[in-house]
């Protein structure tokens, strides 16, 4: 190598003449950028984003659920906590006492809602900025779940 090419110098100037025409680039055009001003603006979701969870209820308001437990057996994270109850409706065998998701542990990965056989869990919310201080706050019991909506729907479309 060259006494040049053992002090790296011809290396470093390209390095800083790539940085240059970026800089002097993103200055000239700013509304080119790629940038996000986040939380001014906000990113557009596109249509099979998964987000936050929701539970989906019946048209009489009884939530979907079964119990079934298949999104439980399904889930990679263990994020999902079940306890079923008996109920004295005869279509209907049994439903969750109590439906968790800890959304610390939850990695997005949609497994849940395609197990689901009869459509009681959505992750069509179209929410996404779900950062806390609290770690309850992650926590999501059914009441949650239930009051969560789709994006540009109204409690009584919910109901399906």
């Amino acid at each position: 190598m060259s006494f040049w090419e053992r002090i790296w110098l011809p290396a470093i100037l390209r390095s800083l003449a790539v940085t240059a025409k970026h800089f002097i680039k993103n200055l000239i055009f700013i509304n080119r950028r790629i940038t996000i001003e986040y939380p001014e603006q906000k990113k557009i979701i596109p249509p099979g984003y998964r987000a936050e969870h929701r539970l989906l209820t019946r048209q009489d308001g009884s939530i979907r659920c079964t119990a079934c437990m298949l999104c439980v057996f399904v889930c990679p994270a263990n994020c999902i906590e079940i306890e079923p109850e008996e109920v004295d409706d005869p279509n209907v065998e049994k439903r969750p006492k109590t439906f968790v998701i800890d959304m610390l542990r939850c990695v997005f990965c949609g497994l849940c809602v395609e197990a689901c056989p009869c459509d009681a869990i959505r992750m069509d919310t179209g929410r996404y900025e779900n950062s806390c201080f609290d770690r309850s706050v992650a926590i999501y019991t059914k009441e949650k779940l239930l009051a969560n909506a789709a994006p540009g729907s109204s409690p009584l479309s919910r109901a399906l």
